[in-house]
């Protein structure tokens, strides 16, 4: 017999996918820049 009522809330859950997307798209292009400046560095000494 199914649960009346469930631990995840679908728009909570929503919420938290979302937050996590945009703080891993975040993370992906400060270390893209990160990269880029480091090869940069490099290229210039």
């Amino acid at each position: 017999m199914p649960k009346e009522t469930t631990h995840r809330d679908p728009e909570k859950r929503a919420a938290r996918i979302d937050r996590r997307a945009k703080k891993r798209a975040g993370t992906a292009a400060r270390r893209k820049i990160t990269r880029s400046m480091k090869i940069r560095a490099v290229e210039d000494a």
